[in-house]
């Protein structure tokens, strides 16, 4: 029996799970994977350290600021590129024009000053050409779009873009077209990366104390009777139940659930990532922390390097480079395993990040969940399942347990919503 059962050892299970046993409460995690750590996870291969995607710190909330002035953390001041055809452009391109050849500058201008008058109820891609026009729109976001989110962007919603892509004044369009000394106008003024253990090592610190038990996968839940059926054979009762599994998969698990109920999580998708990660025998591979690619025909959306993030990433004198290729039930991978890793190898050659005969580590793995896809009807569908779990008693939590945009201070939020619940038990 435990007091609070959390299912799922990522940041917003061991922040609920954290934040409980401070307020003297019982709280047990069970994570259904042998390690705990959930997306913030990370893996070695011959002495290179990679986070499982890439991976920043920064919040403007005080409790997670709290945990990371805990931590001693670099920080980097964002200068992300973007790769197409060859050339190099800052980010984001909309303002950094520069590298192009004249007379495609004159037409994203041109296409930017007579871009549409805005609509309500806009799609993504009548979002984008509002505000970039369609010359911009087509050749970038709505490229980048189609690799990172598997999806055109006339399906997508736009609930999720926040403050995310930067939208310049005329002003700074003709700017940027003109020079390359540009300002940066990331939406995050600078960033803050673990010295030490990756950006893992955050976890480690929120999970100091926090009971974690590994290898039990939850497989069917009754919330009328509060009980859990593991997948080893054991059974599980608690007072509250909070969960960060993906939320699909919370209402498959459910007893009794309405028709209405379980097709509406159903239509709920994510994009999945597969990751090649390469270690090298050279100090400087590739010249960016991160950059966004948009050819086509180069799989991967994007690109980071971990030993920029921290020279702890990886041996002394080599480097790192991590490769995201998206994909999805929308869009399946065109290739896997050791094909994607080729194709990958000899995009580092196509780019001039580094030697093929410098590489001496290389990892494939696939994360199944990457980012929950804002299709038209998602938040109504969102809306019906995390309603129904809310009635059953369920705190539903997390990226995958709200199924939202959130970063990871969010996430650390999204979990200390426990404390809310505690005067109920």
């Amino acid at each position: 029996m435990a007091e609070i059962l959390i299912l799922g050892g990522g940041i917003a299970g061991i922040s609920a799970a954290g934040h409980a046993t401070k307020a003297g409460r019982e709280a047990v995690i069970f994570e259904a994977a042998e390690r705990w750590g959930g997306l913030l996870d990370n893996f070695t291969v011959k002495g290179y350290r990679f986070d499982r995607a890439v991976h920043f710190a920064f919040s403007n909330n005080e409790p997670f600021q709290r945990v990371l002035d805990s931590i001693d953390c670099h920080i980097h001041y964002p200068e992300p590129y973007n790769y197409e055809r060859g050339r190099w452009l800052k980010h984001p391109v909309q303002n950094n024009l520069y590298p192009l050849p004249a007379e495609e500058k004159v037409e994203a201008i041109l296409s930017f000053m007579d871009r549409p008058s805005r609509k309500e109820d806009a799609n993504y891609r009548e979002w984008l050409e509002q505000q970039f026009g369609t010359v911009i729109a087509e050749r970038y976001p709505c490229r980048y779009t189609e690799k990172y989110w598997t999806v055109s962007p006339e399906k997508m919603s736009t609930d999720w873009i926040g403050n995310r892509l930067y939208r310049p004044s005329l002003k700074e369009v003709l700017y940027g077209a003109m020079t390359d000394e540009t300002p940066s106008t990331y939406y995050l003024p600078k960033m803050l990366y673990p010295k030490q253990g990756g950006f893992r090592s955050i976890l480690e610190k929120l999970a100091r104390g926090v009971d974690i038990r590994t290898g039990k996968k939850a497989v069917s839940i009754d919330p009328q009777k509060k009980y859990i059926d593991f997948a080893d054979g054991s059974r599980e009762y608690y007072d509250l139940l909070v969960s960060s599994v993906p939320l699909p998969e919370l209402v498959a698990m459910i007893k009794g659930v309405p028709q209405a109920v379980k097709e509406a999580a159903a239509g709920l998708w994510a994009t999945s990532i597969a990751l090649v990660s390469l270690g090298f025998r050279v100090p400087r591979a590739g010249k960016h922390l991160w950059f966004y690619i948009y050819d086509r025909d180069i799989l991967p959306a994007r690109v980071h390097a971990p030993y920029r993030k921290s020279p702890d990433n990886a041996p002394p004198g080599c480097s790192s480079l991590q490769f995201e290729t998206y994909f999805s039930r929308i869009k399946p991978l065109p290739l896997e395993g050791e094909e994607l890793v080729e194709h990958v190898i000899n995009t580092v050659g196509k780019l001039g990040l580094a030697e093929k005969k410098d590489i001496v580590a290389c990892d494939y793995r696939v994360l199944p969940y990457g980012n929950v896809v804002f299709d038209r009807d998602m938040v109504e569908r969102r809306h019906c399942a995390l309603k129904y779990i809310g009635e059953s008693g369920i705190l539903s939590v997390g990226r995958f347990g709200e199924w939202d945009y959130l970063w990871s201070d969010q996430c650390f939020l999204s979990g200390r919503r426990v404390l809310d619940h505690l005067a109920v038990l």
